[in-house]
């Protein structure tokens, strides 16, 4: 009894520890994620060999292989919560003037494989690919286009901060780019944390007259923890 004791607090020191392991270091969400991951999963692990008569090291080492993965899937899955909350706040950016013809489309998403540089397991999860929105030009300069493109540019930074690297494309109607001077090209800035946010400009037949096309894309994704 006194060993599940000692697991239930060792267990809980560890969720404690990853709770603030991204705030107080200033690492990203993927390698807090994954790193708090395989402590939990070594301190769970090496627990759990010794209350059932095993070997501790053993089960440490076992526990952070799979709590690597699990931190990683975790970062994943708060990655699209992250573009899910930005789609829904560009939509209730422009709530108030329902006549804008915002168009908000889906969060994209793609499955990947992550593997344990160690021992090769590896772990199938939906991924962040990305997301877009078509905003009315006559809507630029208003305070809920400034609104919208906030919330995008920040999830952007994000995604750049997580993986190193991200997009946001603007498009227009070949008419309109034509009509506001608007020459294809891309420019990168840095993010405070590093990562590198490409913006590209360019005419896109598909992209309705008055309209302006936002994606934000996810850069890409390292999938060995």
């Amino acid at each position: 009894m006194k060993a599940v004791i000692l697991a239930v607090a060792a267990l809980a020191a560890a969720l404690s520890g990853c709770a603030n392991l991204e705030q107080g270091t200033g690492m990203d969400a993927k390698t807090a994620g994954a790193v708090g991951g395989g402590a939990i999963g070594c301190v769970g692990g090496a627990v759990l060999a010794r209350v059932l008569g095993g070997n501790a090291a053993a089960g440490c080492v076992a526990g952070a292989v799979a709590g690597g993965l699990v931190g990683f899937e975790r970062a994943r899955q708060e990655e699209i919560a992250a573009a899910e909350q930005a789609r829904h706040d560009v939509a209730s950016a422009f709530a108030a003037r329902p006549g804008q013809n915002v168009q908000v489309g889906p969060v994209r998403t793609v499955e990947v494989t992550a593997v344990q540089k160690d021992t090769q397991e590896v772990k199938k999860t939906r991924a962040f690919e990305s997301v877009t929105v078509d905003l009315p030009l006559s809507s630029k300069g208003t305070p809920e286009h400034d609104a919208a493109m906030d919330k995008l540019k920040a999830l952007a930074r994000r995604v750049a901060d997580e993986r190193g690297a991200a997009e946001i494309v603007v498009a227009l109607a070949p008419e309109d780019a034509r009509a506001r001077r608007v020459s294809a090209g891309s420019d990168s800035v840095r993010t405070d944390k590093g990562g590198t946010i490409t913006v590209t400009k360019l005419g896109d037949a598909g992209v309705p007259r008055g309209m302006e096309r936002i994606t934000v894309k996810a850069g890409r994704l390292q999938t060995q923890v």
